[in-house]
């Protein structure tokens, strides 16, 4: 995610049967034999007029872990926008311009599950109500169920990753998506209003959306429309993603381009600047493919969208806020984009190790400002501009952070969603653009793409990125890389 706040804080200083019939090609490491892995299939249904998704979900969920299983996890992510959530999906001091016209409160509704075609135990549980626990026979490594259920959305009314606002509806962490296991236990991470707290493995998807004739989807994966009379049926189709977002309206348009083969897609209700939008989208792909290697999927919709915060990422799809404007918006644009290598392919633990994902993607955007020269944007003064910032960031509000300068902390252990976006995004820039001054550039962009080659696919853990970085340079970096992240040393 890129939340218009470190920019700004910066310019201070600066269907049953369908089950198991899913074949998509891996796309991910390029391997010869795809081993088995979950998928999902769903069939939702927008009601305009309601602001509801009434949905079914076959889930064909295959045990990959090291140990058997009884029981089956979900992440209910839309509970967080209901009323009386634990955790609310949006930060008190976020509300006002998240809400506009009020504070207005959603959620999901899950009925009719079933394992293998019969009727089973299931029941709601996890720290906030936020865990559907599905009981199944057990399941050893390498064995699979099919999992049914039935569920219904009511899509709350604000600017944000779920919900609707003037006529625009974003689906983001809609669907209730099989939680991972770790170390023989259910992930159960509550939702944090701060960061992206979401943590989930690669699957294959077909999802249908049916809403009125002439509002347009956009979403991850291929796409192809059906016209019945007053409703129109669109279908996706994604292989090997860890997530699946959606955004519709009767507003948008679409502008579409190409990156080599990639199909890059910008859909707006009414940016003056559209081509530019998608010119500089379609320079990013290119750009990132060259640089770290080729974008992992065929295609790509950008999409502008009522969004409390400047932008968030999915696999094979990107919302960026329809408030921002100028280099704000291409700050955006270019940083979601970066998404699509670090975290859509390669994955990460966002909710402990944000760094990775936020502080390569956020450095990505300053390299592309370097290798593209003609905008205008000197990436050497972004970086200048991020050291002044945290510098002085730390200096005025140590005391309400205890001076914790560590970068390795879980989403709730951050004072505040100010000082996670200063240590994810703004540190975690710093950090490498010190560790490619550290191995030089040759060794840098190999390590890159050694990591982006070796760990699409896979979440992987600050001990492989890493190894990917001794590999290339032949030093130890073990005590180096522990300062930054721990927060022992200082900057540089």
């Amino acid at each position: 995610m890129k939340t218009k706040i470190i920019r700004l804080i910066c310019g201070v200083a600066a269907a049953v049967e369908a089950m198991g019939a899913l074949a998509f090609a891996f796309t991910g490491c390029g391997e010869d034999e795809v081993p088995e892995r979950t998928s999902y299939v769903i069939d939702a249904e927008l009601d305009v007029e309601n602001m509801t998704v009434t949905a079914t979900e076959s889930v064909h969920w295959v045990n990959t872990s090291d140990g058997g299983v009884t029981d089956v996890r979900f992440h209910l992510y839309p509970a967080a926008f209901r009323e009386g959530a634990a955790h609310p999906a949006v930060e008190e001091r976020y509300v006002s311009s998240a809400y506009p016209r009020g504070v207005d409160y959603g959620g999901i509704s899950v009925s009719g599950v079933t394992v293998n075609g019969e009727v089973c135990d299931w029941s709601i549980g996890g720290s906030d109500e936020d865990i559907l626990i599905v009981s199944v026979p057990e399941l050893m490594p390498g064995e699979s169920a099919d999992i049914f259920l039935d569920f219904v959305l009511d899509l709350p009314q604000l600017r944000h990753r779920f919900g609707f606002y003037d006529g625009m509806v974003n689906l983001g962490n809609w669907y209730p998506v099989a939680a991972v296991r770790e170390n023989g236990e259910w992930r159960e991470d509550p939702y944090w209003s701060s960061g992206d707290p979401f943590l989930t493995d690669v699957a294959d998807y077909e999802v249908s959306l049916t809403a009125p004739t002439g509002w347009i989807v956009a979403g991850t994966g291929s796409v192809t429309t059906e016209v019945n009379g007053d409703s129109t049926t669109t279908s996706f189709r994604a292989s090997d993603v860890r997530d699946f977002a959606l955004s519709a309206s009767d507003k948008y348009t679409c502008l579409e381009g190409s990156a080599g083969d990639v199909t890059v897609r910008y859909y707006n209700a009414g940016d003056a600047d559209a081509q530019s939008r998608l010119d500089l989208a379609v320079s990013a792909v290119q750009t990132f493919s060259d640089m770290f290697g080729d974008y992992a999927y065929d295609s790509l919709p950008v999409v502008r969208t009522p969004f409390v915060f400047g932008g968030m990422e999915y696999p094979q799809a990107v919302f960026v806020s329809d408030e921002l404007d100028g280099e704000l918006l291409n700050d955006a644009v270019i940083h979601e984009i970066a998404h699509q290598w670090w975290y859509a392919a390669v994955g990460n633990d966002q909710i402990n190790d944000a760094w990775m994902d936020e502080g390569l993607a956020e450095y990505s955007a300053t390299l592309f400002y370097e290798r593209t020269p003609d905008l205008g944007i000197d990436a050497s003064d972004r970086i200048a501009d991020a050291m002044q910032s945290y510098v002085l960031y730390c200096e005025l509000y140590s005391d309400r952070t205890g001076g914790d300068t560590s970068m390795d902390r879980g989403l709730g252990e951050y004072a505040s969603s100010v000082d996670y976006n200063f240590h994810a995004y703004v540190k975690g820039e710093l950090f490498f653009d010190s560790l490619r001054h550290a191995v030089g550039d040759d060794d840098f962009f190999t390590a890159l793409r050694s990591y982006y080659s070796s760990m699409t696919g896979e979440i992987a853990t600050p001990e492989d990125l890493v190894s990917c970085f001794e590999e290339a340079s032949g030093m130890d970096l073990g005590s180096y890389v522990a300062g930054w992240v721990e927060g022992t040393v200082g900057l540089y």
